[in-house]
């Protein structure tokens, strides 16, 4: 019988622990019956016969470290649901929990901004993978400064900029950091080659405390931005309504590494007599001094950076 129609057969309830379980074997390479318990509320009983069912329907997706007493993504592993990209980065985003399959489409329209290009889902597994292992990886990545080549980063977050996906990584190859400790960003949909990095080999150093999320300074360090209506604009009243303004002022507190993105995304003025001109500047940004030290200006309009 088809995998597709044993899966049919199953209860909702069923199908919804068997998904979990390959959503998190495929994200994060492994799996354990206290998730399952903690997710749906069953007993660890009902969790052993699930994973027992799921390697059932695929034997070779899942193997068990006797060791270590945890579900393992097997070397042949190949995923029961198929998962729509867009929707599956949502999840992650958001933190790892609910294993939903296929493009289901919401009780209203809903439509979220486009990227550029979708990411491969393979290398979103990699990386999310070595997120949640604290393992570091090795990259073939094509820049817009250098172009093509091997780099081994350690990386801790996803980072949707609005247009596109980064992840959040020290990169190891120090001369081409463009942060003063070494953390940066990388755009996913550059990635050509990926593999995990196990560490304690000989080809290989270990993750070390100055690789963790805990120095990246840029990504700890919050700025509060204080954004007005641009001053251009003649009927302001409109642009208080539209970004919930009170008095006149939103206050956006958000991290050092991400406010360019920001920045870029809402089109805000940051020139410090705000001299951009153009129907796209509705904001303005009022206390520019807070943006010193940050690096990704160079994105932010009127910023010279």
């Amino acid at each position: 019988m088809k995998i597709a129609n044993k899966l049919a057969e199953l209860t909702q309830a069923q199908r919804d622990r068997v998904a979990h379980i390959d959503f998190t074997l495929l994200f994060k390479g492994e799996a354990n019956r206290a998730d399952l318990v903690d997710r749906f509320g069953v007993v660890a009983a009902q969790a052993t016969k699930d994973f027992t069912l799921y390697r059932e329907l695929a034997p070779s997706n899942i193997e068990y470290d006797q060791q270590r007493r945890i579900h393992l993504r097997g070397k042949g592993f190949s995923p029961l649901f198929e998962y729509d990209v867009v929707r599956t980065l949502a999840t992650i985003s958001q933190g790892f929990g609910d294993g939903f399959t296929g493009s289901v489409k919401p009780n209203l329209a809903c439509e979220a901004p486009y990227h550029l290009n979708n990411p491969n889902l393979a290398v979103v597994a990699k990386v999310t993978e070595a997120i949640h292992k604290g393992l570091a990886l090795r990259i073939s990545y094509v820049s817009l400064s250098s172009g093509e080549s091997i780099r081994e980063i350690v990386p801790h977050t996803l980072v949707d900029n609005g247009l596109r996906w980064h992840v959040r990584a020290f990169d190891r190859k120090q001369g081409l950091s463009g942060e003063p400790n070494g953390f940066r960003d990388f755009v996913i949909t550059r990635i050509k080659q990926i593999e995990l990095i196990e560490g304690d080999s000989a080809s290989s150093k270990s993750v070390q405390e100055k690789e963790s999320e805990s120095q990246d300074r840029q990504w700890n360090r919050f700025v509060e931005l204080e954004l007005v209506p641009h001053p251009s604009i003649e009927h302001q009243e409109a642009v208080l309504l539209d970004y919930g303004m009170n008095d006149g002022l939103l206050k956006v507190e958000i991290r050092a590494a991400t406010a360019g993105y920001l920045l870029r995304l809402w089109n805000v003025d940051c020139s410090p007599e705000h001299t951009l001109v153009g129907p796209e500047y509705r904001l303005w940004l009022r206390n520019a001094q807070a943006l010193y030290g940050v690096n990704n200006l160079q994105i932010a309009p009127g910023t010279n950076a």
